[in-house]
């Protein structure tokens, strides 16, 4: 019994480990013969007291909360890159929401790194849970159109690090085309 418990706990280590969100357990005799993966579900098939477990995972998104998508990091050349863009096309053809999420004094201090550049605190982005709100208490409160989710936010801020935790809290809110410019203001304005 006490093996079996270890057993378990290993198992359910593993699948914490793997991101799995959902699982189910059943035991059968043998070794289960329909074992199979696919990019949204996947069975595990291991042997456990002469009866073979399989445990069966599904994703229901391309992540979860402890994989968020991936971040792109972008370097100022790629930023002034965007930024033409968005003068050429605005953000309607070009996709991108530029977001700095320094506080207000600081932006008072250094100007803002561009005028397409929205200036977004990360202390209301994250204090409001701003990308879980409705689209019209999302502009009514921020005074913008809040990205749509197949729109690219790029973040900034001072030195990349709460620009970051911003591209993180948007990836929990289901976002997937998430922009770190990881100089921030200091490499900007340099």
């Amino acid at each position: 019994m006490m093996r079996s418990l270890a057993l378990t706990s290993a198992i359910l280590s593993t699948l914490r480990r793997s991101n799995v969100l959902a699982f189910s357990t059943t035991l059968n005799r043998g070794w289960m013969a329909k074992c199979h993966e696919s990019s949204s579900s996947r069975s595990v098939c291991f042997p456990h007291n002469g009866k073979t477990a399989a445990i069966k995972t599904r994703r229901f998104m391309s992540f979860d909360a402890n994989e968020p998508p991936p971040i792109t990091r972008i370097g100022k050349e790629q930023l002034m890159e965007i930024f033409e863009d968005i003068d050429n096309a605005g953000r309607e053809e070009t996709g991108y929401v530029v977001m700095d999420v320094r506080e207000l004094d600081e932006i008072a201090d250094t100007g803002k790194i561009s005028p397409h550049a929205i200036t977004f605190p990360l202390q209301q982005l994250a204090g409001r849970n701003a990308f879980n709100m409705e689209e019209e208490d999302f502009k009514e409160v921020f005074g913008f159109e809040k990205p749509s989710f197949d729109e690219t936010l790029v973040f900034s801020c001072k030195a990349g690090i709460r620009s970051m935790h911003a591209a993180q809290i948007a990836g929990m809110a289901g976002y997937t085309n998430l922009v770190n410019y990881s100089g921030g203001s200091l490499d900007w304005f340099e």
